[in-house]
Formats: structure tokens, C-alpha cells, sequence
């Protein structure tokens, strides 16, 4: 669903004054056999067994068919659905909060909400704000005196305001999804936002573990009767002690990279996750090549998810089929390099995942071949640095 910063939001209202409104009602459940994730898909479905009748005409009682709120949701204009009471009860699919993004509704205002479909809300950028019963009230009220009533939310101060009236209520949020609201973040934007205080984290850990090694080899050494203990060092000890230590540094890798990912994993949790390990998965790979080949070769390789989410859409897929040629030729020449004894490269990129989609199994075989190449790449430098 489309990303947008919240701050303040005004505009128009649809009342949709159904208590008890539940998620088949807000999203026909033959809808949740579709695979597509197109919002225009799920907003057309939004309240269709209430919008539309069996033969697919308008029912004209409907308030959504109503000529003063018929139009569909664009900047001030019905941007905000003031809903009955517990909006969002039964099933807990989250294609009814597909179906609310996608119908272009940025703010759902109710007495109160089924906890789930809430929290699916929040998950699809669509703010869900709880007033009390006669607050919601007075806005069906002012609604229905003028279909042109506009409300303010205020995301950063945590109010609703009936401009027709005045009135104003504060709402409460949890202040991680606030934050993210806010800034267009969704669970994984977040992460990548912290990426350099999750890795300064990590080697402030790891100073602190050395430090703490070092104080307990003191402590034991004390404990040692003075005449067991070796004699000083001498300085050509010492040299040659500094000379293993920077050998251990240069071999030694920062972390253990991961070798044991799988096109079924691949299939599985990503069928699972509408994608998204997959995008995770590539982000990562993007990273591994660049701490194992990098100090080699001198070259960097881009961060998967700018391909995948920016530079992919805006060059029509030609970025996307760039940026896999040129890591598909790297990791080929890394695991040459380092003599492993696996071949791989550009040339199974074209063969397998382009001219073998004609076979339909040739992406999958690709994917197969990728991601045991960087498997092994990943065991000989977890070995050997």
C-alpha cells in the first residue's frame, strides 16, 4: 500500500453509520483467494456487497452511491471514514485493511475497533482514531446537517476536531507506530533507518566482551603462584605476537555470514510473506558481497532494496536486470578468486532466469543456482576471512 507521511489530515467525511461492522462486510471473502497486492484491485472491492447488488448496479441507498459522497477519496475530499461502533469485527483478514488503503481512506474514526483489524490498519498506513460514543455522535450529526463538514486529525498532537462544531477530542496511539506514521516507515524501513545503531551496538557489545575476557585473564593470573608463571617477554616475542594477531585480524571475519538459504525457502516464506523475505533476503546478499569481495576487488554493490523499491520501478525493471547481471558476474568471480570449486555467473542469469523463463522452471532454477553460489561463497570466507 502507498506510503505517506501523516501530519495533519482535513477533509470530508463518508459516514458509514453500521455498528458491528464486520471484515465481510468491508471485503467479500471470495475476494481472499486473489494473489494480487494491487490497491486498485482491493479498493474497488471495498463494501462491494453493499455498494453494489447481485448484477453489479450501484444500490442507491447506499451512502457510498449517494451523490454527496460518491466521490472517491482524493486530497481533502473523503480522505476519512467515520465509522460505527466496534468497526472491524469478525475475521481477522487483512485484506479489509487492504481494502480501506486501497479504496484511498487514510483515517478511520469509531468508538472503537476489533483489536486485530486495528492493528492491520496501522499496518497499511491507515490511522484508526477511537473517540468516545457521543464525539462520534456529533459527527454523524454534523455530517448529515452538511455532507461538506470537514474534520482535522492531528497526528503529532493526538486530536480530532469537528470544525463544524469546534469540538475536539484527543486519541491515543502507540507512539512506535506514531513514529512511523509520521515518517512513511513500515517495519522494515525502520530497521534500515537504525542501521548504524544496530551495527555500533553490535561492536560496543564486542568491545565489551574483549574487555571483560581481558579482566577475568587478570583476575586468573593472580591466582597463579608467582613462581609458575612464564617469564616477561621479550620484544622479539612481542613482535612476533603482534605480527599473529594482525594475521588472526585480516582472517578472522567480522560475523558468520549464512549458508544455508534455499529456493524452497525462498518459495515458502515468501509466498508467506506476500514477498517481503525475499526482498529481505536479497538486501542482505547485497550487503555479503560487498564484506566478502569488496577488500578484493575495490567495487560495491548496491543495496538490493533501492533497486528493488526505487531505481526497478523508475527504469521499467532495466535497473533490476543491471544490477543482477553485475552481482551474478561478481559472486562468479569471488568464488574463481578464492578457487572454489563452483560455477557460477552473468551467463546463468541470462540463460536460466531470462531466455529459460520461456520453460517457465528457469527463473527457479536460476534462483536454485544463486543462492547455493553464495552459500558456498559465504562457508570459504566464514573459513577462511
Amino acid at each position: 500500500m502507498a506510503k505517506e507521511k501523516f501530519d495533519i489530515i482535513q477533509s470530508t467525511c463518508i459516514p458509514i453509520q453500521i455498528d458491528n461492522c464486520n471484515t465481510d462486510l468491508i471485503i467479500p471473502a471470495r475476494y481472499l483467494a486473489s494473489t494480487t497486492r494491487d490497491p486498485q484491485f482491493f479498493g474497488d472491492a471495498f463494501m462491494h456487497d453493499l455498494r453494489f447488488d447481485a448484477e453489479g448496479n450501484p444500490v442507491a441507498d447506499f451512502v457510498m452511491n449517494q451523490s454527496d459522497y460518491s466521490e472517491a477519496p482524493r486530497k481533502g475530499v473523503h480522505e476519512i471514514i467515520v465509522g460505527g461502533q466496534n468497526w472491524g469485527s469478525g475475521s481477522s483478514r487483512e485484506h479489509a485493511a487492504w481494502a480501506i488503503a486501497g479504496y484511498g481512506v487514510r483515517v478511520v474514526i469509531s468508538s472503537s475497533f476489533a483489536d486485530i483489524h486495528r492493528n492491520n490498519l496501522l499496518n497499511c498506513f491507515v490511522l484508526p482514531v477511537i473517540v468516545s460514543k457521543e464525539f462520534q455522535q456529533e459527527l454523524f450529526d454534523s455530517i448529515a446537517a452538511n455532507p461538506q463538514t470537514e474534520v482535522k486529525v492531528d497526528v503529532p498532537n493526538q486530536t480530532v476536531t469537528n470544525l463544524a462544531t469546534g469540538n475536539s477530542e484527543h486519541f491515543d496511539i502507540n507512539s512506535y507506530k506514531k513514529y512511523c506514521l509520521m515518517n512513511a516507515y513500515d517495519d522494515i524501513d525502520f530497521l534500515l533507518s537504525n542501521t548504524e545503531k544496530i551495527e555500533a551496538y553490535e561492536q560496543q557489545g564486542e568491545a565489551t566482551e574483549a574487555k571483560e575476557e581481558a579482566t577475568a585473564c587478570t583476575e586468573a593470573t593472580k591466582s597463579v603462584p608467582e613462581n609458575t608463571l612464564p617469564a616477561p617477554a621479550t620484544k622479539a616475542d612481542l613482535a612476533a605476537a603482534e605480527k599473529i594477531a594482525d594475521e588472526e585480524k585480516t582472517i578472522k571475519p567480522f560475523r558468520k555470514l549464512p549458508i544455508d538459504r534455499s529456493l524452497t525457502k525462498m518459495i515458502l516464506f515468501g509466498f508467506i510473506t506476500l514477498g517481503i523475505y525475499n526482498i529481505i533476503v536479497m538486501t542482505k546478499i547485497s550487503r555479503e558481497i560487498n564484506i566478502v569481495a569488496s577488500k578484493y576487488d575495490g567495487r560495491t554493490t548496491t543495496n538490493a532494496l533501492w533497486i528493488i523499491l526505487l531505481w526497478g520501478w523508475l527504469t521499467g525493471g532495466i535497473a533490476s536486470i543491471v544490477w543482477t547481471h553485475c552481482i551474478c558476474n561478481r559472486i562468479g568471480n569471488e568464488l574463481q578468486r578464492r578457487q572454489v570449486p563452483k560455477t557460477f555467473g552473468a551467463s546463468d542469469f541470462w540463460g536460466w532466469c531470462i531466455l529459460g523463463a520461456l520453460i517457465y522452471v528457469g527463473p527457479f532454477i536460476f534462483v536454485h543456482k544463486f543462492m547455493h553460489a553464495m552459500n558456498h561463497l559465504n562457508a570459504d570466507y566464514n573459513q577462511k576471512g
